[in-house]
């Protein structure tokens, strides 16, 4: 098959697989010119595309056909491999921006996480299963343990009430209590109940830290592992209290 330039007139002989890999664009050997080979494509060489002037030579008929070199394909294929790049460049930036995606969801996702176990510090630590996992967790990201309150950590050792020996009426409580938490807390109110024999409350009176402190551990925090000793003066409830109670609010 034979195709002509639609600039200099050079013809070439060419195939189907040729103009089908170039997508119908040819690159002209002689002059350099793009041309559309589908238009000027035939199976026969007719006198009148050989006899003309074209490039301003009088050659022989044989003389002026050209065989087309595969790298004057390149136009078609130059066009393919263009709208490949930018096919290939978009699919980067699209997986670029996917990646981002899940990286700002994963942030937003890690950063919620991270705000919940602030906000439930204080359950996690009063849980006993998972207790020490938020003790490890907090002393990473420092979570100010200080200020979490964990009462079910302080323990009553030992207590005694008699009676005020220079007050009538008035009851005094020796207690000696422990904060069991591998971190210092604050101070518990304390809430003393007394009961009769149907187990029937009778008299309650709850202390405040600033009430059974003293000036030296006022604003201070319990600390961990050391027994502390406090007194409290109650009035006596009478005759009808035969026990007490003593809880940690």
């Amino acid at each position: 098959m034979y195709t002509q330039c639609s600039h200099c007139r050079a013809v070439f002989r060419v195939t189907m697989k040729e103009l089908t890999a170039a997508q119908g664009l040819l690159r002209c050997g002689e002059c350099d010119t793009i041309f559309d080979a589908m238009k000027a494509l035939s199976t026969t060489l007719p006198d009148e595309r050989l006899g003309g002037v074209g490039n301003g030579r009088d050659l022989p008929g044989e003389a002026r056909i050209h065989t087309l070199p595969l790298n004057t394909l390149a136009e078609g294929s130059s066009n393919s491999s263009v709208k490949t790049g930018k096919s290939g460049s978009s699919s980067r930036r699209s997986s670029k921006s996917h990646k981002f995606l899940y990286l700002s969801l994963l942030a937003l996702c890690l950063l919620l996480l991270i705000q919940l176990f602030y906000s439930y510090r204080t359950k996690l630590l009063e849980n006993p299963s998972t207790r020490e996992f938020t003790q490890t967790v907090c002393g990473w990201v420092a979570c100010g343990l200080d200020n979490v309150r964990h009462l079910d950590q302080i323990k009553l050792l030992s207590h005694t009430v008699y009676t005020h020996p220079n007050t009538p009426n008035v009851l005094i409580i020796n207690t000696s209590i422990q904060n069991n938490a591998s971190n210092s807390q604050a101070y518990p109110i304390l809430e003393v109940s007394f009961l009769n024999q149907k187990s029937e409350m009778v008299a309650l009176r709850r202390f405040t830290p600033e009430e059974y402190l003293s000036k030296e551990q006022q604003g201070q925090l319990m600390p961990s592992k050391i027994p502390q000793e406090v007194s409290l003066n109650i009035e006596d409830p009478g005759k009808d209290a035969v026990r007490f109670q003593l809880r940690f609010l």
